[in-house]
């Protein structure tokens, strides 16, 4: 597996197609910020937008177009001409998703809309900025998304699963094409591009459960262990160790989530040595501890 997988892993991402918007005219729908652990996307499929955010910044977006935002920040969809506040759309259903409309029959736009949930503490996701636009206009993304307007549209067997299993499949093609047109310049995806970092990151993301050392992180990387730890701390914004913790609670989670394993067993998968350590770090982590969050999952 390698590094890129294993963020994806860990942070146990789970797709959700969940409505599509039709409207006509001038239109605003509002949308506020989401809770931890919720990132909301849209798919342009027909006609054009604008979205608004607090802070003032505006993006465009068309036909193909698809935004993302990690942080679940809140956000305004309007039309692109006229500036008209945000009202409540009628809702009916004509096949797999409920469709939201405002306007009458005609059709100006058109857009598909849900999200992706994951560990709240995912370091993928911290990593990702506060909103990404992808285009779709050709190659895979441009596919899936063809597929995903079809069994929308139908109301075939099983169509809720295969909308919510594709679109688990659209979040790594979102990444993907994010990474290979825009890169990142911080954080821990940051650190996988970075050719003498991205050994030492590899290894900790590989055995998190290890007694690493600055000194064999150093050397894995083939710096002095000062230049390793300016280098690591630049790129990353935080200290190995840091980083390190953050691995080793987001799989403990997953493996609550997911496993049958007993906390003393998780505690050493994850490298501590007694559970009580373990049960210490993670309540300071999750402001729980391991036993109440498994019983709440």
């Amino acid at each position: 597996m390698n590094s890129i997988d294993k963020l994806i892993s860990m942070a146990n991402v789970r797709g959700s197609l969940d409505l599509r918007c039709q409207f006509e005219g001038d239109w605003a729908r509002e949308h506020e910020q989401e809770a931890l652990g919720k990132a909301p996307y849209h798919i342009v499929l027909a006609g054009e937008c604008r979205v608004d955010f607090p802070d003032g910044h505006r993006i465009p977006m068309r036909a193909g177009d698809i935004l993302l935002l990690p942080g679940g920040a809140p956000h305004v969809m309007r039309s692109p001409e006229k500036s008209v506040a945000p009202t409540v759309p009628k809702i009916t259903h004509k096949g797999a998703l409920p469709v939201h409309r405002i306007g009458g029959a005609s059709l100006d736009f058109d857009m598909l809309c849900g999200g992706f949930h994951f560990n709240r503490t995912s370091l993928l996701f911290a990593a990702l900025p506060e909103h990404l636009v992808i285009s779709t206009a050709s190659g895979p993304l441009s596919a899936l998304v063809e597929i995903l307007r079809g069994e929308a549209d139908g109301d075939q067997v099983c169509s809720r699963f295969m909308l919510d299993a594709l679109s688990q499949a659209l979040f790594t093609l979102i990444l993907r094409a994010h990474l290979t047109s825009d890169g990142q310049t911080s954080g821990s995806l940051a650190l996988l591009s970075e050719k003498r970092l991205s050994r030492a990151w590899h290894a900790m993301l590989s055995d998190p459960a290890n007694e690493w050392t600055i000194d064999g992180l150093a050397e894995m990387a083939t710096m002095s262990r000062a230049t390793f730890m300016r280098a690591f701390v630049r790129v990353a914004g935080a200290s190995p160790w840091v980083l390190l913790t953050q691995v080793r609670m987001e799989m403990a989670f997953s493996l609550l989530s997911h496993s049958h394993l007993g906390l003393s067993d998780i505690a050493a998968q994850v490298g501590y040595q007694s559970q009580s350590a373990f049960s210490k770090k993670f309540k300071e982590f999750y402001g729980e501890a391991p036993g109440k969050i498994r019983r709440e999952i």
